[in-house]
């Protein structure tokens, strides 16, 4: 499973490691994994399997996932800097028993977006009018759940 927006350095890791198929979370708001991730996959010709982000839980509980990769900001000491969604899919492979591995990402997000990108799915308003939106879109990951962190 892989989360986040990787340095380009990742995907020679994982031809060395010849991974043949990938889970990726689309990403919201931006749909990052779905729009950028999928494209640099396919270009390595590594088949990305693509999963809204609340589709992870399943895919730990069903087996699908050996390890877990995210991609983190900065290193904040005791925990790293990510894209949202990351601490959730860290948590998930503890409790399922996958590795977890960090590795830089390509570049830092802003800590959070304009409520109207969530009202929004494709260009389409998908919210209802008169709602309030959050988009944080990073968190901190303690490191006490990673397995392993690339420099």
């Amino acid at each position: 499973m892989l989360h986040g927006n990787f340095h380009s350095s990742f995907f020679a890791l994982l031809k060395e490691q010849k991974i043949k198929t990938a889970f990726v979370l689309e990403g919201r708001p931006g749909l990052e994994g779905a729009k950028i991730l999928c494209a640099q996959l396919l270009k390595q010709r590594i088949q990305p399997v693509l999963i809204a982000d609340n589709m992870a839980g399943f895919c730990f509980l069903q087996g699908h996932i050996k390890q877990a990769w995210i991609a983190y900001q900065e290193d904040q000491g005791e925990s790293l800097l990510c894209v949202i969604g990351s601490l959730i899919v860290s948590i998930l492979a503890k409790r399922h028993k996958v590795a977890v591995k960090a590795f830089p990402a390509a570049k830092k997000s802003a800590a959070t977006a304009s409520q109207a990108n969530i009202f929004y799915f494709a260009g389409k308003r998908v919210a209802a009018k008169g709602v309030k939106g959050f988009v944080p879109l990073t968190e901190s990951v303690s490191k006490n759940y990673l397995t392993e962190i690339y420099l």
